[in-house]
């Protein structure tokens, strides 16, 4: 999903950084870290910093790959998430060359902005609505909120790519198809991922998951029940 230099026009990558500069703002003054969470921050950028060199190329011009920002939302509030994921794309783009620095803000905006706060938004609605003390039914809506999420932020990058048919050679006929056939895939291997980890930490260590700005609204916590298989 990583967009390298010379496929984006200077109208997009301008756009793009003015969008995110914006939610680094937010982010920076709304941020909000439980003594529990800083460490969880600091090691879930390590691990997805290195999970995201696994990736595979897409045809036209970007890469799939596991993402890695539904979990980080989830679990650390999505202002934190978007500056770990920003952490991530910026040392990614820099020492590595993995995503161009003129497309930096198209990439933050898709795999920190949209990666991160639609999935939290998702989770937020479900809880809100559902309210679920099962374990399955918690695990499910993490699972659906990870994968729309990943998929939202290939569909981004595809419009963006298809935005910029002035340096860039194929529309959105082929860029969505591209990117929603291989991120569909990739999406089921985030929602797995996500539910992996979640669940373990709400088997093992939920007072982690407590101190989120998201995943602490759970019912569960909220009336200090237990967990329902």
């Amino acid at each position: 999903m990583h967009i390298p230099d010379g496929y984006l026009t200077t109208t997009v990558s301008v756009a793009a950084f003015a969008i995110v500069i914006v939610f680094w703002i937010i982010s920076f003054r709304k941020i909000k870290l439980a003594e529990q969470q800083v460490p969880m921050m600091g090691l879930l950028t390590a691990l997805f910093f290195a999970a995201m060199f696994a990736n595979y190329p897409v045809l036209f011009g970007t890469t799939a790959h596991l993402l890695g920002a539904a979990v980080i939302g989830l679990i650390i509030g999505p202002f934190a998430g978007c500056i770990s994921m920003t952490i991530i794309l910026v040392l990614q783009s820099l020492l590595f060359g993995d995503g161009g620095i003129t497309t930096l803000g198209a990439n933050v905006l898709n795999m920190a902005v949209i990666g991160v706060f639609i999935p939290c938004a998702l989770f937020y609605i479900f809880n809100k609505a559902a309210k679920p003390k099962s374990r399955g039914s918690i695990l499910g809506m993490v699972f659906v909120s990870a994968f729309v999420g990943d998929l939202l932020a290939a569909v981004a990058a595809a419009v963006e790519l298809s935005l910029s048919q002035g340096v860039f050679q194929y529309g959105l006929s082929v860029t969505l198809p591209a990117m929603i056939i291989n991120h569909s895939i990739i999406g089921v291997a985030e929602g797995v991922v996500a539910v992996i980890m979640i669940g373990t930490l709400l088997k093992l260590r939920p007072d982690v998951l407590q101190s989120s700005p998201i995943l602490g609204k759970l019912a569960i916590f909220e009336n200090k029940t237990e967990v329902e298989p």
